[in-house]
C-alpha cells in the first residue's frame, strides 16, 4: 500500500470517530482546544500605633519628648509606607511651628529613649511641616522611628496643639486608605518675670526666681529676636543674678529702646537649652556721659 494510500484512510477513520460521537474523539478534540488560568489578587493596608503615648506638656523641667511611631503595611502586598502631618483646626498651629521635630528610624520601639542618639536616615522639621517617614515594608512587616520633639525660645506660653500622623502604603498603582493617629502637645504658662534692680544707668542687676534645681545648674541671658546672643557672664543659682553694661548689649540687637532679656538654663557644655526660667524687659538710652540702661519698657 503505498504512502499516500495509508494517510487518506487515516483520515477517513479519524472523521468517521468523530462523526460517530467517539467520546475519545471528542475530549482530544476538547483538551487541545481549551486551557485554564487563574489570577491571585492582594490588598493594601496601614496600621499606625505610638501616637497616643505622645501627648506632652512641656515646662521648665520637661525640655524634650521622645517616643516610638510603628508604621505597619497590614495588606498582603509588599509596598512603600510615607506620612504626612497636619495640625487639627482650631489648635494652635504657632505651637506646632514652634516645635523642632527630629525622627530616625530604629531597631525596635525599646531603642527609642531620651538618651538615644539620633541615627542615619534621620528628617527634621517641625510638628507643622514634617518631611515622610518613607518606609518600604514587606506584607505584614512594621517599622519603627524613633521622634524627639523639642520646643524652642519662639513657642508660646498657655498653648495647645493637637497633631495627625496620617499613613498610607502603596504597592504599584494601589494605595491603601488613609490612617491617622493624633496626639497633643502642651506649654505652660508663660516664664516668670526677672526681678531688676537699676544702679544709676551705670547697669541694672537682673535676678531669676529661686527653683528646686539643683545649686550648680549653670544659666545665661539671651538677647534678640529669638533670644538667641548671650550677653554678660553665665551664672549659677549660687550667685542667682546677672549684671548688665549697656555696652554688653550689641548693636546689631539694638542701640537704644526696650530690649528683652532672656534667662535660659545651660547645657553641661555650656550652650543653651530650650528650657526659660524668666524674662523682662530692660532698655537702653542715652545721658549726660553717654549710653546708659535701665530696668523696664
Amino acid at each position: 500500500m503505498s504512502r499516500r494510500l495509508r494517510a487518506l484512510l487515516a483520515g477517513l477513520l479519524a472523521l468517521a470517530f468523530v462523526v460517530g460521537g467517539s467520546s475519545a474523539a471528542w475530549a482530544l478534540w476538547t483538551a487541545t482546544g481549551t486551557t485554564a488560568s487563574s489570577v491571585t489578587i492582594g490588598k493594601t493596608g496601614a496600621s499606625l500605633s505610638g501616637t497616643s503615648d505622645m501627648t506632652t506638656t512641656f515646662s521648665s523641667s520637661v525640655t524634650s519628648m521622645t517616643k516610638p511611631i510603628t508604621l505597619t503595611n497590614s495588606g498582603s502586598l509588599a509596598g512603600t509606607a510615607t506620612t504626612t502631618v497636619s495640625v487639627v483646626s482650631g489648635s494652635s498651629t504657632a505651637l506646632a511651628r514652634a516645635v523642632s521635630v527630629v525622627a530616625w528610624p530604629v531597631a525596635g520601639t525599646t531603642a527609642c529613649t531620651a538618651s538615644t542618639s539620633v541615627g542615619s536616615g534621620s528628617v527634621s522639621g517641625t510638628w507643622a511641616s514634617l518631611p515622610s517617614l518613607t518606609t518600604k515594608l514587606a506584607a505584614g512587616a512594621s517599622a519603627v522611628w524613633c521622634t524627639r520633639s523639642t520646643p524652642t525660645s519662639s513657642a508660646p506660653a498657655s498653648s495647645t496643639t493637637n497633631v495627625n500622623v496620617n499613613l498610607t502604603v502603596t504597592a504599584g498603582t494601589w494605595t491603601s486608605g488613609v490612617v491617622s493617629g493624633g496626639f497633643y502637645l502642651n506649654t505652660s504658662a508663660s516664664a516668670a518675670a526677672l526681678t531688676c534692680t537699676d544702679h544709676s544707668g551705670t547697669y541694672v542687676e537682673v535676678a531669676w526666681p529661686t527653683s528646686s534645681r539643683p545649686k550648680d545648674t549653670w544659666y545665661g541671658a539671651f538677647v534678640g529676636p529669638d533670644a538667641s546672643t548671650m550677653v554678660g557672664q553665665k551664672e549659677q543659682d549660687y550667685y542667682g543674678r546677672f549684671t548688665l553694661a549697656p555696652d554688653q548689649i550689641p548693636a546689631s540687637v539694638a542701640t537704644s529702646g526696650a530690649v528683652t532679656v532672656t534667662v535660659k538654663i545651660l547645657d553641661s557644655a555650656g550652650n543653651p537649652t530650650s528650657t526659660v526660667v524668666a524674662s523682662g524687659p530692660v532698655t537702653l538710652f542715652t545721658q549726660n556721659d553717654g549710653k546708659a540702661i535701665r530696668c523696664g519698657a
